[in-house]
């Protein structure tokens, strides 16, 4: 007699009756499903489920299964040899990590049955698709093509009646919106010098908006303007000239800072006891009547130094 673990041993019967177990009654150790076993207290395992047996009858099949019937499913296709190059054969190795197409899905099954299942079905997909293509490209083929509309004589004939009894009108021509209106609340593109500078600051959207196209198209003609100058190579007698009011990037404004402002303000972590607006108001920084703090610190007078004997 073979070993149990080679499939001999004795039959199913036969280990019961060796270990003496009743019609219903279950090993210790099994694993499966006895309904009401965990509402079961005070004898053995065994006994608790002939009771539960008798209670609740287990079902059982009407007619055993015809011999040689399989449920598993037809290989249709020949599966491709190893070559070398392609990833789907007939001996996939077990441990295969890639993608195997519906391989998650199947269960039940060791890995050869479940990999032939799956490739049979890639294989099965990808030749139902390429016939699909095939009778598509025979059907276009076959069509007649159709002829481009502007080709028509009466088309044309339509389209230059209308022409000419419906002149031209100033509004049709005029598609684009001005260079400076604001675009609607909610636009998500790029609207110059909104990000960059203070004049997204402490203000609605249209308005901040028409500040910053503003500004961007006095920069514009300022920057056409020079290059429309002369070039002149002689160095200047008067010096390095100021600049104008259009390059006054002023941060800290003498309004102070709108709540909420992310940037560095100098002296604010040792202010306390006031509102944000108040506290940026009363700094230097915030308060001085120069267009930078740099040109504020230059022009108080610096305090004297007494010198050591």
């Amino acid at each position: 007699m073979t070993t149990i673990a080679t499939g001999g041993g004795p039959t199913l019967e036969q280990r019961r009756g060796f270990a003496g177990l009743h019609e219903g009654t279950q090993v210790p150790g099994y694993c499966g499903y006895c309904p009401q076993l965990k509402y079961q207290n005070g004898q053995t395992y065994g006994q608790d489920t002939q009771d539960l047996s008798q209670r609740f009858p287990y079902r059982r099949p009407a007619a055993p299964i015809a011999p040689g019937f399989s449920t598993k499913p037809p290989i249709v296709n020949r599966l491709p040899k190893s070559t070398g190059d392609n990833k789907y054969t007939e001996k996939m190795v077990p441990g295969y990590t890639s993608y195997i197409p519906g391989w998650p899905f199947k269960f039940g099954g060791t890995y050869k049955e479940d990999c032939d299942v799956c490739i049979d079905e890639h294989i099965s997909s990808v030749n139902k698709h390429k016939d699909k293509m095939r009778d598509l490209h025979a059907v276009t083929q076959s069509t007649p093509q159709l002829k481009p509309v502007k080709f028509d004589p009466e088309v044309k004939d339509k389209l230059n009646t209308y022409r000419d009894t419906h002149p031209n009108r100033p509004i049709l021509t005029e598609g684009k919106r001005p260079w400076l209106e604001a675009p609607i609340p909610g636009y998500e593109g790029f609207i110059p010098r909104i990000g960059t500078t203070e004049l997204g600051l402490g203000g609605r959207y249209h308005v901040t908006t028409g500040n910053g196209l503003r500004a961007f198209k006095a920069e514009k003609d300022f920057h056409q303007s020079v290059k429309q100058k002369p070039i002149n190579l002689s160095q200047n007698p008067g010096g390095v000239k100021e600049m104008g009011n259009w390059c006054n990037r002023r941060l800290y404004l003498n309004d102070g800072m709108i709540p909420h402002y992310t940037g560095y303000v100098p002296q604010n972590r040792y202010r306390f006891g006031q509102t944000y607006g108040d506290t940026t108001r009363n700094l230097n920084v915030c308060a001085h009547p120069q267009d930078s703090y740099g040109d504020y610190v230059r022009s108080k007078p610096r305090p004297l130094t007494s010198s050591m004997c």
